[in-house]
């Protein structure tokens, strides 16, 4: 169990708030400090450098030269009680920490790992060139981050230079000094695109601070489907870089995007997982062999430090520290399929889906907004037009931006403020049923957290289960 894990702990204070009779639950309200856990991390860690201890010790990424020293920390620093406050980003964490049980309620307490994970499908690396494997690893010890699941086997990549640097020496952070910002990002198999995301916005600067007013923790992302329960997302692209839409089929080696800044992200960046659910938040992370692959170790090899064998099979494992490199197998081309009548049903489906999602990440968000509402302003009676005046606010600002920069007006981000206007009548509904008087703002914006996340799920899992089966989607095992 990590410590991480311990943060779901705090769901029993929950019960604790909600029913008087099991009010000595609300003790468990502390476990929820466990999530700051990666930021003591870092400090413990730093501490014991500056003071001697373990400076003998090799590990994998020492022979890199990236932004790592104490103003990447201070940026970090800086940064959490911006993602605190922004709504949009801690729904994503909390859904994230509650998506975990829900992956490992999926998979019967046994999430996959390398020995159980029958690969249904052939992958390529999603770049051209060398890349060099900062985080990232099927072995525990150095995964990308072990909690939570949907992250457990992913991979971050950069390109780097002879002295282990990701820009020029004597260069300063702007995101264009960095060798792999505004790369090529590639699909790594032939599949379908379900979900994109494309309007987030990107900070010029790198060195440990990512934008303050990110709408993602993961920026812009495109998700591909390549098999049943197989998907890939490639996140923090450039802003209207990507190229694809929903429902658009892709094959081995198009481009879909470009490596960039976007969501949480220190400094330019590709982070590449496959997952086994088309949403990032309740998917279970799933361990990748790549083929046509060259490796080379640098630092400390992992796989000799722990005694790791792999598991038998077709493809290769990469890890952190290694520099990876794709070896040529022909130019990509786009699929010229007509779509047959379920396809095309399929792919209207996909919409609906989508629409219906970001309805539901409103109704989280208006619930979080409601919960944090209630410590400046307890009564639901000025809570309720609040978030109202929040969702119009945010019609606004939408409709604005797309008028100044002569665009069309997304509807995805529409659809959230709509899903924030339906979590304002919800308030409304319990200001007037004035038979309830128990209900704080706490619980009734609990309840909608809870409520919209239930509906997040039931909705993804509708089109994971019954729909993008009828999409299609490539195997070539």
């Amino acid at each position: 169990m990590s410590p991480l894990s311990l943060t779901l702990l705090g769901l029993l204070g929950i019960i604790g708030s909600w029913f008087p009779s099991l009010e000595i639950l609300k003790l468990f309200h502390v476990f929820w400090f466990f999530a700051l856990w990666p930021l003591v991390s870092i400090l413990l860690r730093d501490s014991k450098q500056s003071l001697g201890f373990d400076t003998g010790d090799e590990g994998p990424r020492d022979w890199l030269e990236m932004d790592n020293g104490w103003r990447g920390h201070v940026a970090f620093l800086l940064g959490v009680p911006l993602s605190f406050f922004n709504p949009l980003v801690f729904r994503q964490d909390a859904m994230q920490l509650l998506g975990s049980l829900v992956a490992i309620g999926r998979h019967r307490g046994s999430l996959p790992n390398p020995e159980t994970h029958d690969q249904s499908t052939s992958y390529r690396l999603p770049v051209e060139g060398t890349w060099t494997v900062v985080n990232g690893s099927p072995i525990k010890e150095y995964s990308h981050s072990w909690f939570p699941a949907t992250q457990r086997y992913a991979y971050d990549l950069v390109i780097t230079d002879d002295e282990g640097r990701s820009r020029p020496a004597g260069t300063d952070t702007s995101i264009e000094n960095y060798y792999c910002y505004d790369q090529p990002v590639l699909a790594p198999a032939d599949g379908v695109v379900i979900d994109v995301h494309d309007d987030d916005p990107e900070l010029g600067r790198a060195g440990g601070f990512s934008h303050p007013l990110k709408r993602s923790m993961t920026g812009n992302a495109v998700t591909i489907r390549h098999a049943e329960d197989e998907y890939s997302s490639l996140i923090h692209l450039v802003p209207g870089s990507i190229k694809v839409e929903p429902g658009d089929r892709v094959t081995r080696g198009e481009q879909i995007g470009r490596c960039g800044h976007s969501g949480n992200s220190a400094e330019p960046h590709l982070h590449f997982q496959l997952q086994d659910h088309p949403t990032f938040e309740i998917s279970a992370g799933l361990p990748i062999r790549f083929d046509d692959i060259d490796v080379d170790t640098q630092g400390v090899d992992v796989v000799e430090e722990t005694g790791w064998t792999e598991p038998d099979g077709s493809g290769r494992y990469i890890h952190v520290g290694q520099q990876v490199a794709h070896t040529t197998d022909g130019e990509p081309h786009r699929s010229e399929d007509i779509a047959g009548p379920s396809e095309v049903t399929a792919s209207a489906g996909l919409s609906r889906v989508r629409t219906l999602g970001r309805v539901a990440t409103g109704v989280s968000i208006g619930g979080f907004v409601t919960v944090l509402a209630g410590f400046v302003v307890p009564s639901l009676q000025t809570i309720a037009p609040a978030l109202a005046g929040l969702a119009g606010l945010g019609l606004v600002y939408q409709v604005g931006q797309g008028l100044v920069n002569g665009d069309r007006v997304r509807l995805e981000s529409l659809e959230t403020v709509c899903g924030v206007g339906v979590a304002a009548a919800l308030v409304g509904v319990f200001v007037a049923l004035d038979t309830l008087p128990a209900l704080d703002s706490y619980r009734v914006g609990t309840g909608m957290f809870v409520t919209g996340f239930l509906l997040y799920i039931a909705v993804w899992d509708y089109g994971r289960r019954d729909l993008f089966r009828l999409i299609g989607g490539v195997t070539d095992k």
